[in-house]
């Protein structure tokens, strides 16, 4: 469980650990700059933020420094893409999952007192989901998005989100 926000909710995504911003129909450029600005935006509280591209994928920024109160949260873009479609939810979620089962996995295999160790690896190129009790097959490619230096610390003036009055997400 977890708590997830539209990135259009201010409040919402402040204190979300997975914030999902509405990328459908845009260019490819316009999408990155999308996730860019909700990087940008919610860096701090979110350990996963995606940007929908298609109801087929989603870029998704992976928070890759453990701890939430980092002085200058670090990360990486996957693009994560379904044969089928999907609600908007699901392809960040999917990886925040991953994320969490990650973590449980590593601190239960480490001997008492040992810390976690820094950085978090690229998920599996393959994940399998369980949605509505049907099984979805998803595959997870890097996405060719530089993240290091400053990347996601500025945000324009003006901050649009699409709003799709059929998605309960982004009502």
């Amino acid at each position: 469980m977890h708590l997830l926000a539209p990135a259009s909710d201010q409040f919402m995504a402040e204190n979300a650990s997975v914030v999902v911003a509405d990328a459908r129909d845009q260019e490819t450029f316009q999408a990155h700059r999308t996730l860019h600005d909700a990087v940008a935006r919610f860096r701090y509280g979110a350990l996963v933020i995606g940007a929908v591209t298609t109801p087929r994928s989603s870029l998704v920024w992976i928070r890759d420094n453990p701890g939430r109160l980092q002085d200058e949260p670090k990360g990486y873009a996957v693009e994560i893409r379904s044969p089928r479609p999907g609600p908007a939810e699901l392809y960040p979620s999917v990886l925040y999952t991953w994320l969490r089962w990650w973590d449980e996995q590593t601190r239960n295999s480490l001997p008492p007192g040992d810390r976690t160790p820094q950085g978090v690896p690229r998920p599996p190129t393959e994940l399998t989901a369980f949605l509505n009790g049907t099984q979805r097959q998803l595959t997870v490619r890097d996405a060719n998005l530089d993240t290091s230096g400053d990347w996601g610390r500025t945000v324009p003036q003006r901050y649009f989100e699409p709003f799709d009055p059929e998605d309960p997400l982004f009502r």
